[in-house]
């Protein structure tokens, strides 16, 4: 349970007389503080996004696990006193990253759209696709919290407006820290934001809770599916599930985003729950 409430500290001045600068760094050791909590389980995560949102001056931030070439979904926050509301990213640009870059990034590095844009490569990617498409967004960041081999943590903040930057607190260094502090959290918070997510989505996978792997499976899955699925809740990986079933990884991974969008499931931990304990969380 939540026993701590973050403070948007943004429009308040830590002292009299405190220069722009000042403010900035209070504002900046009060989202560490909030972030700490979050990321312990003391807060409400997504609190802390609204407030990461308001700092940054952005138009949008998605935060989001890249994993088995999908997006799934932690947190979001759109700019307060709009007619919009969060959106939630689809992981163009965490797929480009993982597609481009052979050596681990560094947590707390912030790549540009407007950068990635300058390579050759960019223009026959799916996020340059998505993002030429949005005439309103300006530039957009992606902040890496977390690079391992099979997944990536990362903030998706879109810009439809130029950011209040600071030379003296440049974001790079709240990034770095925030990056830093990731690697402490809590053990399963992912899990559970997760499947909080799940549960406020209770109505839309009802359906899909019920009896996935059997024969009179509503969310008709395919029998190779079915057989991919039912390896997949074991715990095991795209290559394993590919030997055992002799088909190559590419195929399994096919196979992995059919069963991940009929089954509207964010990746394995969600089907894995919804497989294994339909009933308890949709309660």
């Amino acid at each position: 349970m939540h026993r701590y409430n973050v403070k948007d500290r943004t429009d308040l001045v830590p002292f009299h007389g405190a220069t722009d600068t000042q403010i900035r760094i209070a504002c900046s050791f009060g989202l560490l503080n909030d972030w700490h909590a979050a990321i312990s389980g003391n807060a409400p995560l997504g609190d802390v996004i609204d407030v990461l949102t308001r700092l940054l001056s952005a138009r949008n931030i998605s935060f989001y696990r890249f994993k088995d070439d999908r997006a799934v979904h932690i947190a979001a926050s759109a700019r307060q006193g709009e007619s919009f509301g969060p959106e939630k990213s689809v992981g163009t640009l965490a797929k480009y990253l993982r597609a481009t870059r052979n050596e681990a990034i560094v947590p707390g590095t912030i790549m540009k759209l407007s950068e990635l844009r300058q390579e050759a490569s960019f223009a026959q990617s799916d996020a340059a696709d998505e993002w030429d498409a949005c005439t309103k967004i300006i530039d957009v960041a992606l902040v890496v919290l977390a690079d391992r081999p099979d997944q990536l943590d990362v903030f998706e903040i879109m810009y439809d407006r130029a950011p209040v930057t600071s030379p003296e607190v440049p974001s790079t260094l709240v990034m770095m820290a925030l990056a830093e502090a990731w690697s402490l959290r809590a053990p399963g918070l992912i899990t559970r934001i997760i499947l909080s997510n799940l549960r406020s989505r209770a109505p839309a996978v009802q359906a899909a809770a019920s009896s996935i792997l059997s024969s009179n499976n509503p969310c008709g899955l395919s029998r190779a599916e079915q057989r991919v699925c039912q390896l997949l809740v074991t715990g095991q990986k795209a290559k394993d599930i590919g030997e055992t079933l002799r088909l190559s990884v590419p195929t399994v991974r096919t196979h992995l985003r059919n069963i991940y969008s009929k089954t509207q499931t964010g990746g394995q931990v969600e089907l894995i729950a919804l497989v294994n304990d339909p009933q308890g969380l949709l309660e």
